[in-house]
């Protein structure tokens, strides 16, 4: 009889550790003997701590996104059917621990340990399984909890001639997949179960089951009753649909137990939460998409950049081999000019590229890849000192990095830290934005006020142009009319009036 036991490790090389030297005064004493309590072991590695460094590069890997290691496998068994004075015994134990861990992850590396110094002298192995599937590259996604390796190791149990406690196993659970070649080509269980396990490959969750059951024409109808034993309500799925092959053409009916165990309620869950527990796994394994600013794609559209010739500009061994002779060419034309000999140090390294021009190639795109890097180094920090609000835009930068590294409880609390940053730094930006446009309005309302004023001063200045010059005209015709009332005087006799009425002096 064996007993086991399942565990996530976060650090495998402290269990290995463990295993291999034990805790407290026994792993003293190991370490000072140079001993250790392992009685036999076997791995997918060449060594202990070439195991122990794979688990840990596959979790450095993940960039943070897996948080186990691995597993292990605790298996135990009696004396009385494994005993640890026998060597056969201690062999057969590892070799049962090395095949439970490919029953429990068959594509992963695991590393078996057994161990005979336990406190009840029984026989027992610690297999420690590599969190990483190596056919699919991604983190072992299900069969990791202890009913699934219980019953598992029931199975492998019997296989390998152990004894287990319990009653045997139930019946294996069928599939469509195998049921279905016992049904004839044009029978109604083969016609149903096809439709049914056709909907269920084409859904993610329950309720899109049930819309591709409604678009194949099958009804589904559930039948809750208690059990004739126990009491308890059991729920029962039947499917009924037209039968194409048949003589009326009518609906039909089927328990979805008759067909498979596969397209039962139980089975349906099953099926989805696995697909779910997969879909989450590739999400984990994937790298963290990198967020970037929002660019309008208007501008890009608009127009290419203006730094984009220097993207696309790439250098080729033929110019270099070209540029080199020129070179060379000149190089012996200016010395034979000042009379000196062209054989010098800079003719050889003319020389030397033009041979090897693929040498000289790799020195010059570095020499560009660094120019490039300065130049964009030095724009981005120009096109941050002209953004309006410069320690916004890099508190956006610094957001954006903390969001997208954080895959940790305490990476959550940075970025977490980094938004309350960013928050205060917004709220400083819409503060020095609102009293620009106060001192904007300021400016706009004096300088309004000193238009207001220079017109009112024109204003003033022309109505008393005008009473100026009314008061001119009116004085200018005052004098016209005396002068003009003084000439017709001096113009015109004057004649002495008589005392009388109507006579004049002389009459």
């Amino acid at each position: 009889m064996s007993t086991t036991h399942i565990q996530p490790l976060p650090n495998v090389r402290g269990r290995m550790s463990y295993t291999e030297l034990g805790e407290g005064k026994k792993r003293t004493r190991n370490i000072r003997e140079k001993t250790n309590r392992i009685a036999a072991q076997m791995g997918d590695m060449g060594t202990r701590e070439d195991f122990i460094r794979f688990c840990s590069a596959m979790r450095r890997q993940s960039q943070g996104t897996r948080l186990n290691e691995g597993y292990e496998l605790r298996v135990s068994w009696s004396p009385e059917e494994l005993s640890r004075d026998s060597p056969e015994d201690i062999q057969r134990a590892c070799e049962y621990g090395y095949a439970l861990c490919k029953e429990v992850a068959p594509n992963a590396p695991c590393w078996v340990t057994v161990h005979t110094d336990g406190e009840g002298g029984c026989v027992h192995v610690h297999a420690t399984i590599a969190n990483h599937d190596l056919v699919s590259g991604t983190a072992i996604a299900h069969g990791t909890d202890h009913a699934t390796v219980k019953r598992k190791n029931d199975r492998l149990s019997r296989e390998m001639g152990f004894t287990v406690v319990g009653p045997e196993p139930a019946r294996e659970r069928t599939t469509w997949a195998e049921r279905k070649a016992q049904f004839g080509i044009e029978s109604f269980e083969r016609v149903l179960g096809n439709r049914v396990a056709d909907a269920r490959d084409h859904a993610s969750n329950m309720e899109e089951f049930l819309e591709e059951l409604k678009v194949r024409g099958v009804e589904l109808t559930e039948t809750r009753k208690p059990g004739e034993k126990t009491g308890e309500e059991t729920v029962g799925w039947s499917y009924k649909s037209r039968d194409p092959y048949g003589k009326s053409r009518r609906k039909r009916r089927r328990r979805a137990s008759n067909l498979a165990d596969d397209l039962t309620r139980e089975g349906i869950e099953a099926y989805f939460e696995a697909k779910q527990r997969e879909l989450e796994a590739q999400e984990q394994d994937a790298p963290a998409p990198e967020v970037l600013p929002d660019v309008p794609e208007t501008e890009t559209a608009a127009q290419p950049s203006a730094d984009s010739a220097i993207d696309v500009y790439d250098l080729d061994r033929a110019y270099v081999s070209e540029m080199a002779s020129d070179l060379q060419k000149a190089h012996i034309h200016r010395s034979r000019e000042a009379g000196e000999s062209f054989m010098d140090e800079r003719y050889e390294r003319l020389v030397e590229a033009r041979n090897h021009p693929d040498e000289q190639l790799a020195k010059l795109r570095e020499d560009v890849d660094a120019a490039r890097r300065e130049f964009y180094a030095s724009k981005e920090a120009r096109d941050t000192m002209q953004h309006p609000c410069p320690g916004l835009l890099a508190g956006m930068h610094v957001f954006a990095k903390a969001g997208r590294d954080a895959k940790d409880p305490v990476s959550r609390m940075m970025a977490d830290m980094t938004a309350l940053m960013l928050h205060m730094m917004i709220q400083e930006a819409l503060a020095e934005e609102r009293r620009r446009q106060r001192e904007e309005a300021e400016r706009r309302v004096y300088e309004s006020r000193k238009s207001m004023w220079d017109a009112e001063k024109r204003l003033k200045a022309a109505e008393k142009a005008l009473s100026d010059e009314d008061e001119r005209e009116s004085k200018a015709h005052a004098k016209t009319m005396r002068a003009r009332y003084a000439r017709a005087r001096s113009a015109s006799p004057s004649t002495p009036r008589s005392a009388g009425k109507d006579t004049q002096f002389g009459e």
